[in-house]
């Protein structure tokens, strides 16, 4: 056990509440960070920040150290799972990534949760959300066409892993079945989309075996959302893309739900300049194919969506509004 001067009691986390309550309370966490860099053998910063909400506590120090922390609740252990073999697998390619420079654990030997951390290079820069305020269409598709380089340079990356990232894991196909179970409730509670459209829904999306056949797995970041995509002090180039708490062997196209419905505002042009950058070529299908995709994603994909979609009662149209590329 470490000393607990200067350390907050990690012991009053002890439900999913509780670790909601501190999950990104900075005064809570930079003694434990400060501790995590320590154990190691790496020069503390003089101040930590947090870059915003996330799922699990991550510092950043001024010395360009990177300190993410796994809890018990809050699918922590699972989130490890995921970057732990990410970044085993992405490693070394040269991606515009963070670097895992570390690892331990906040307690080791204890007989309860250890809380493990990675330490990580920084991805210096700013959020795609913050960066892109202002920005005029042709750095915008210059910025776009990176990712889309990005994107395709994922897809390139051999399925290697042991658990989650490799060709037969049943990760993906278990959390599109759970989606397709639970996505009509959820979009009712959300709220972005008319009643009688949802009605439409359980009708409309395929088994999931089927939606899958014929597919071959590749390397899928499934939350490309705004602040997970970083732009370099200039904002004139891609900086890197970070968290990969979901990642999966699965499908492509899972992986442009948050991209375009987030990141990119639901501006069609903006995809099809990232998708001609990832070398990838929609089909005939491609509205439909992606609204299924829509449905079946794991996270509330409509919050950051500049369009009012409540007006739209038809699949079809709320597919092409979406989705359709020329």
């Amino acid at each position: 056990m470490p000393s607990s001067e200067g350390l907050s009691d990690l012991r009053e986390i002890r439900s999913d509440e509780s670790y909601a309550a501190r999950r990104n309370d900075l005064d809570f966490w930079a003694p434990w960070a400060r501790h995590a860099l320590s154990s190691l053998g790496f020069s503390p910063p003089r101040a930590f920040r947090i870059p915003g909400e996330s799922t699990n506590p991550v510092l950043i120090g001024d010395n360009g150290l990177v300190v993410k922390l796994y809890g018990e609740y809050w699918c922590g252990p699972n989130s490890l799972r995921c970057e732990s073999e990410a970044y085993a697998v992405l490693g070394g390619r040269g991606l515009l990534i963070p670097q895992v420079l570390g690892r331990g654990e906040l307690l080791p030997g204890s007989d309860g949760w250890r809380w493990p951390f990675l330490v990580l290079s920084e991805v210096r820069g700013e959020s795609w959300r913050q960066a892109t305020k202002g920005a005029g269409p042709e750095a915008l598709h210059a910025l776009a066409a990176q990712v889309g380089t990005l994107l395709g340079e994922l897809r390139e990356v051999p399925l290697t892993g042991r658990d989650i990232l490799y060709p037969g894991s049943s990760a993906f196909r278990d959390i599109l079945r759970e989606r397709r179970q639970r996505t009509v409730a959820d979009h009712r509670s959300w709220g972005y989309l008319s009643p009688e459209l949802l009605d439409a829904v359980d009708g409309f999306l395929p088994d999931v075996d089927d939606l899958l056949r014929g597919t071959s797995p590749e390397l899928v970041h499934g939350d490309l959302h705004a602040e997970n995509l970083f732009v370099d002090p200039g904002r004139t180039k891609l900086a890197g893309l970070v968290d990969f708490n979901d990642v999966y062997a699965g499908d492509f196209r899972y992986g442009l739900v948050q991209l375009h419905l987030d990141t990119f505002a639901a501006d069609r042009e903006l995809l099809r300049t990232a998708l001609r950058a990832a070398n990838w070529s929609p089909s005939s299908t491609f509205p439909e194919e992606m609204l299924v995709y829509t449905f079946l994603h794991d996270f509330d994909v409509f919050a950051q969506t500049p369009l009012d979609l409540r007006r739209i009662t038809d699949l079809s149209e709320l597919a092409h509004v979406l989705w359709d590329l020329g």
